[in-house]
Order: C-alpha cells, then sequence, then structure tokens
C-alpha cells in the first residue's frame, strides 16, 4: 500500500514540475519570423514577442542623432514592413544588410528593442605586400 502511495506522490510532483517547466517555457520563447511569414497569419503572433527578420530597405533609413530615434523598412523582398528603434544601431547596421530585430508589432508598426545585425562570417585577410593599417587594428581590438 504504502509504495502505490509513494509512486502516486511521484508521479503528482513530476506532474506539477512538467507544468511548471511548461509555463516557464512558453513565456520565454521568442519566435523568428520573416515580414512574409507575418503576413500570413497576423493574429497569430498578436501581441507576441517575436523576433523579426530581413533586410534593411534601401532608401528607408531615418535616425534622429539628438532622440536616437531609428526608423527603416524591413523586407523579405516580398512584404515589407516599418520599423522602430530607440537606441543608437549597431556599427554594421546599413542599408540592403540583413538585420534581426526583437519587439512586438503595433497597429502595423514594429516596435523593436534589441537589435541585432547580421554578418557573414568570412573573414579575408589582407592580400599578399598590402600594408595593415596598425591604429585601425588597434581600435577594432578594443
Amino acid at each position: 500500500m504504502k509504495k502505490i502511495v509513494y509512486a502516486l506522490l511521484g508521479v503528482a510532483v513530476l506532474a506539477v514540475a512538467g507544468f511548471l517547466i511548461s509555463k516557464a517555457l512558453q513565456s520565454s520563447l521568442v519566435y523568428f519570423i520573416l515580414p512574409s511569414e507575418y503576413a500570413r497569419d497576423t493574429a497569430a503572433f498578436e501581441g507576441k514577442r517575436v523576433r523579426l527578420g530581413g533586410l534593411v530597405q534601401a532608401g528607408s533609413v531615418r535616425f534622429d542623432d539628438a532622440k536616437l530615434h531609428l526608423t527603416f523598412q524591413i523586407t523579405d523582398h516580398l512584404k515589407d514592413y516599418p520599423v522602430q528603434y530607440d537606441g543608437a544601431p549597431p556599427d554594421l547596421f546599413q542599408e540592403n544588410g540583413g538585420v534581426v530585430i526583437e519587439g512586438r508589432f503595433h497597429d502595423g508598426v514594429f516596435v523593436g528593442d534589441n537589435l541585432l545585425v547580421k554578418h557573414s562570417s568570412d573573414y579575408h585577410p589582407p592580400a599578399d605586400g598590402e600594408p595593415i593599417d596598425v591604429d585601425a587594428l588597434k581600435e577594432s581590438l578594443r
């Protein structure tokens, strides 16, 4: 009889622990989507925090130095959306460059609070005989 009670208590503890872990994971998940994926099913992402990935549309970047307010269009060449971000853009941020911005959609505008720049992992060393700018190298390592 004691074995059955212990087994039931063990199952109950595991069930509660599984439920709590499941709830914690659901609240911390952030989906990665493209603009066209959002356009296909806007209701599925309504009010949810997402990572929106795509390219910065050429000619769309506006940055207010005084207010540190950045706006641009993000596109996947199928659909594009306006983006608002408060803060200085990363150094590698550029038109036609890949970005991932984390935030929420609000009235058709993506309001982001974390901006990441996607970049190539390719490294191209200087060509043979090309001088290395030592000062620039030191600065890049700071």
